[in-house]
C-alpha cells in the first residue's frame, strides 16, 4: 500500500525524498512482519515490527501517524498471537486512537475495535468487550448500507459485519443476555447466509450457535 503525504510548508525535495524512503522502509518492514507471522515465524515477526516501530520513533511527524497506526495495529497483532494480552491492548488502543484522529475507513476503525474486542473477551472484560464490538457493528453495517449510494462493496465487508454479529452476539450470551444474543446470532446467520453462502464457515458457526443459545435462554432465568 502506498500513503501520499502532501507537501507541508517549504519542505525540500530531498526532505521529501527521505521522507518517503523512510515510509517505504516501514512499510516493508510491515508487510514482512506480517508474512513472517501468517507464517508462524514468530521471532522474525517481532524483528521487522519492532525495526518499523523505531524507525518512526525516531523520526516523529504527523505524516507518518498513518504508517504509525498500521504499525501499531500489526503490533496488537503480534502480540495477540503471542498471548500477551495487555501488550495487545496497549498497541491496538493506540492504533484505534490515531486510527479516528486520521478520519480512517470505517472498516479500518471497525476491525480494530473488533480486535480490542476480542482481546477484552479473553481478559473476561465482557461489558468492555461488547461495547467495542457495537462500535464495529455500527461502522461495518452503515459502511455495508451506504452501497446504494455507489459505495464499493466486497465480500470481505460482509465477512466483517457477520464477524462484528458474532462478537456482539458472543459478549452477550457472556453477559446471560440470551434473547439479544439470539438475535445478534440470527441476524449474522442472514447476513453471511445472503452475502457468504449457506455452506460457508461463518454461517454454519453462527446459525449453530444461534440454535445454542435458543436453548439456553429456555433454559436459564433472565437476568434484568
Amino acid at each position: 500500500a502506498r500513503v501520499a503525504i502532501a507537501p507541508v510548508g517549504n519542505v525540500s525535495r530531498q526532505q521529501l525524498a527521505c521522507q518517503s524512503e523512510l515510509q517505504n522502509l516501514v512499510l516493508a518492514c510491515n508487510k514482512d512482519g506480517m508474512e513472517s507471522l501468517q507464517g508462524g515465524s514468530m521471532r522474525a515477526a517481532f524483528q521487522q515490527l519492532k525495526y518499523a516501530e523505531a524507525l518512526l520513533i525516531a523520526n516523529p511527524s504527523k505524516e507518518n501517524n498513518a504508517i504509525l497506526a498500521v504499525t501499531c495495529s500489526n503490533l496488537g497483532c503480534y502480540y495477540k498471537r503471542s498471548g500477551k494480552l495487555h501488550a495487545a491492548l496497549c498497541y491496538l488502543r493506540r492504533a484505534l486512537s490515531l486510527e479516528v484522529e486520521l478520519g480512517a475507513e470505517s472498516t479500518t476503525i471497525a476491525g480494530t475495535h473488533l480486535n480490542i474486542c476480542a482481546i477484552l473477551s479473553r481478559l473476561e472484560k465482557h461489558d468492555k468487550a461488547l461495547q467495542h464490538g457495537l462500535c464495529a457493528l455500527d461502522l461495518v453495517g452503515t459502511h455495508v448500507s451506504s452501497r446504494d449510494a455507489g459505495v464499493n462493496i466486497t465480500s470481505d465487508d460482509f465477512t466483517t459485519l457477520a464477524i462484528a454479529y458474532h462478537n456482539v452476539a458472543v459478549e452477550r450470551e457472556f453477559l446471560h443476555q440470551w434473547d439479544t444474543a439470539a438475535m445478534a446470532y440470527k441476524q449474522g446467520f442472514e447476513v453471511a447466509k445472503r452475502c457468504l453462502g449457506p455452506e460457508h464457515p461463518m454461517t454454519t458457526t453462527l446459525n449453530r450457535n444461534c440454535e445454542s443459545v435458543l436453548t439456553k435462554s429456555a433454559k436459564y432465568p433472565k437476568i434484568p
